[in-house]
């Protein structure tokens, strides 16, 4: 891995880190299910919650991009003129709903899993 991929590595982590200090109150001790963070990420009225979903999802799709090889190609592609991260979070949130037997799985993998069946990429 270059240089720039664990800087950048280093700072979607830091950035999470952060997030996790603000809204740990929140979190489940030790809960790190899709469901303890749909729990978290569905109070809109939360400003902490919602800062740490923002930063979590941000730094899950950073760690994809530095873990990917470098000659495979991208599996998630945001349009240029992407959503919100507030519609992406509520897009998120429904595709939950239909899509529950993720709830038990790590919230890191089941928003990767997200991302690549709502952006994929045209190829």
């Amino acid at each position: 891995m270059n240089i720039l991929k664990k800087a950048l590595l280093f700072a979607a982590c830091f950035c999470c880190c952060q997030q996790l200090v603000l809204a740990q109150a929140n979190m489940p001790a030790n809960d790190a299910s899709t469901a303890a963070l749909v729990e978290l990420c569905k109070n809109q009225n939360d400003q902490d919650a919602q800062n740490f979903c923002f930063g979590f999802g941000e730094g899950v799709f950073q760690a994809y991009l530095v873990s990917r090889p470098s000659n495979a190609k991208p599996s998630i592609c945001f349009p240029q003129q992407g959503g919100s991260r507030e519609a992406i979070l509520q897009e998120f949130l429904k595709w939950n709903r239909a899509n529950p037997q993720y709830n038990s799985e790590k919230a890191a993998k089941t928003l990767v899993r997200f991302f690549a069946q709502s952006y994929p990429c045209k190829q």
